[in-house]
Formats: structure tokens, C-alpha cells, sequence
């Protein structure tokens, strides 16, 4: 297989108090909004302009449905309150995990032994109880420390605090959307279809964590918004994928419309290799999604070197400037990635014929823009049931 972006290194970390939806949260004449902007006086403008518009999912949107709405906010009502238990040991207490396992402690006094204890037995168990909790793919790599946040922006509480993440390995799930709400962005359904399948990502983590602690591990979730680690590098590490122009994981199979999560934990695990499948060099053909984001967020050029990794700069300011307008986190990226398609025998040709040779990408694409399109109108789902 040929070779993806590289890692020109030394690789650094990501302070998610920089995040847009860290900056979103920051309040005006708060010692936190000051020290920010002081820091970044560059996207002070912007968050102004952005703080000003309705929030996700709340009336005021160019594409609110309030069916739809209702949705989301409950959806990620149950995701945060998962979010909020990975660290805490009330739960662990609370479902009776052995004195000395909460926090993810780990150590002697595990509840339950494998068969197979073996680095080769965990990974087995770890992989087919994420998959039994309804993960489409899963994969282990080494933690690599430029992987976890400099800094934590969420939740609030913990805003500032430096990681103490000493995990040796990621088990990173990957969980598919449906392709017909998928197709839908960015109308407000499809911003549903991602809540729902983050809050079941939220609780496949917040299971295999646990079932992993009572093996007597340090294990923790890290799920929608209470992340210790950046994803997306962690599942390329992880042989699930390439990072896309769009700055969005790639399936091989599953395409654009995925979302991740991930378990870190402290035990000797078998871990995938990284691979390539022609993604990203197809990317600086195609340049679809950047021609098609009606925020001009996404570059059409070449990549650059981003925190001692080759990857596509993009402008999250105007990505979420949008989503504010719509009330809806769009996903039009997304949606118009030729990579986004039902696992057919002919797109199954496709992908291996990318992967093998760059030589007809630019008849691939031709193809995905004759049977396909390149506008940027979604499918319209009608009401809840698709």
C-alpha cells in the first residue's frame, strides 16, 4: 500500500482550550475569557460574531425542526451524563467495583480473571466486546503522549487542568451513521443521527472501560465532551483509516460518516499497524469537500505541516460560524465524500483499485460527480422515521 501523510515530527500536543466549542462556552468579563484572548487575541472577532447567533439546536436556526431538536438535546443529555461518571468513583462504588478500581485505579482485587490473560487474550476480549456492544470496527495502537491534550477545555470544572493520562495503549472504536440521514446534512436530522450515535459510543466506551477495570486495569472512556485524547490521529494510528482533506477519519469501508471513541488503558495489548488506502492521495485530487463547504473552511492546496503532522489546515472559525447560522453541525463534508457509500460490490472495486494505484482517480471522481453530483442540497428525510 502506498504511503499517507506523514509524520514529519516531533509531534505536539492540542490544547482543547483552543477548541471552538471550548471558546464557544467562555463567558465575557469571566477571568477565563480574558486569559484566552489574551492568549489568542486572533479569535476574539470571531467568537464574537459566532456567540451571537442561536446555539445548536435552539430556535433561530436556519434549520431548526423542533422534532429533530428534542432529539439531539436528550440524546446528549444521556451522553453527558456518561461524560460525567468516567472519572468519578461514585459509580464505581455505586455498581460495587472492588475497593481501589475507581477513578480507573486499577491494581490488585479484580472481580473476575480471562481464560486468556495473555496480551494476546485481552486484545481478543477488548475487540469482540466492543464490537458485541455495537462498534462497526475497532483497532489498538500505542498512547502517543502528542495525543493527549496539553490542556483541558471541558468540562468546565476541570477547564486548565494539565492530563495525567499514563494509559500505555488506545482501544479506538469506530461507530458508523446511516447513510440516509447522512445524506440529509445539513438539516437538522442529521445532527441528530450524530448525537444518537455518539451517545452510543458514550456507552459502548463508558462498558468496555469497566469491564476492563474489573479485569483489575486502569482503564478510562473518553467520550463526547470529556476527552483526554485527540481521536482521529489515534484511529490512524490504529489501522481504522486516513485523515481526510476535511480533517474528518476516513474509513476504508465506512467511509466520512463515522464517529469515534475511545478507551485508553494500562495493559499489555497487541496493537494494528497504520495503513494506507489510497485516501488521502485521492483527497488531493478530489477536492470536493472543499469546493462544496459553504463556509470556505475546508483549503483546496496542498497539505502542510500542522503540529509535526502533515495534514489540511483548516478554519474551524468558519466551520462552526455556519453551524451557528444553521443550527445544526451541517456534515456536508461529510455527505459529498466520495468515500461516504453503501459497501456495495462496486464500490468495494473502487476502494481496492484506489488503494492499489493513483493512475484513475480522476476517472473516480468524474464517475462520483456523473451518478452522484456535486451540489449541495441534502436528501430530505421526512419526519423521524426516515
Amino acid at each position: 500500500m502506498r504511503k499517507s501523510l506523514s509524520k514529519p515530527g516531533p509531534l505536539e500536543s492540542f490544547d482543547e482550550r483552543d477548541s471552538v466549542f471550548t471558546r464557544a462556552r467562555l463567558k465575557p468579563g469571566t477571568a477565563r475569557h480574558d486569559e484566552h484572548y489574551a492568549r489568542h487575541p486572533e479569535h476574539f472577532s470571531a467568537d464574537l460574531r459566532s456567540r451571537k447567533l442561536p446555539h445548536l439546536a435552539s430556535p433561530g436556526g436556519q434549520r431548526y425542526e423542533v422534532e429533530a431538536a428534542l432529539l439531539i438535546q436528550s440524546q446528549f443529555a444521556a451522553s453527558d451524563l456518561i461524560a460525567d461518571a468516567v472519572e468519578g468513583s461514585e459509580f464505581a462504588s455505586a455498581v460495587g467495583l472492588p475497593e481501589g478500581l475507581a477513578h480507573g485505579a486499577g491494581g490488585p482485587g479484580a472481580a473476575h480473571v480471562l481464560e486468556d490473560s495473555s496480551p494476546a487474550g485481552l486484545t481478543l476480549f477488548a475487540k469482540n466486546a466492543a464490537m458485541f456492544l455495537g462498534a462497526d470496527d475497532v483497532g489498538v495502537a500505542p498512547l502517543d503522549p502528542a495525543h493527549v491534550y496539553s490542556h483541558r477545555g471541558r468540562p468546565k470544572e476541570k477547564h486548565g487542568h494539565v492530563p495525567d493520562l499514563k494509559h500505555s495503549h488506545a482501544i479506538v472504536l469506530v461507530f458508523a451513521m446511516r447513510h440516509a440521514y447522512v445524506a440529509s446534512g445539513p438539516e437538522m436530522i442529521s445532527t441528530a443521527e450524530v448525537a444518537r450515535v455518539y451517545q452510543q459510543a458514550a456507552a459502548a466506551c463508558f462498558a468496555l472501560a469497566d469491564s476492563l477495570r474489573r479485569l483489575g486495569h486502569s482503564a478510562r472512556a473518553h467520550v463526547d465532551s470529556n476527552y483526554l485524547v485527540v481521536c482521529p490521529p489515534l484511529a490512524v494510528d490504529a489501522g481504522l483509516g486516513e485523515l481526510g482533506r476535511h480533517g474528518i477519519l476516513i474509513h476504508p469501508r465506512l467511509g466520512s460518516g463515522v464517529r469515534l471513541g475511545v478507551v485508553t488503558v494500562d495493559a499489555p495489548l497487541v496493537v494494528d499497524q497504520p495503513g494506507s488506502w489510497g485516501i488521502a492521495e485521492f483527497c488531493k485530487t478530489c477536492k470536493k469537500c472543499a469546493k462544496l463547504c459553504p463556509a470556505g473552511a475546508i483549503p483546496d492546496g496542498e497539505p502542510s505541516l500542522l503540529r509535526g503532522a502533515e495534514k489540511w489546515p483548516l478554519s474551524p472559525e468558519r466551520c462552526y460560524h455556519y453551524w451557528r447560522t444553521q443550527g445544526t453541525d451541517c456534515g456536508i463534508c461529510m455527505r459529498v465524500c466520495p468515500f461516504t457509500k453503501h459497501d456495495t460490490a462496486l464500490h468495494r472495486i473502487v476502494r481496492r483499485t484506489i488503494a492499489a494505484t493513483p493512475i484513475f482517480n480522476r476517472a473516480f471522481l468524474w464517475m462520483d460527480d456523473l451518478f452522484y453530483g456535486r451540489h449541495r442540497e441534502p436528501k430530505k428525510v421526512t419526519g423521524l422515521g426516515g
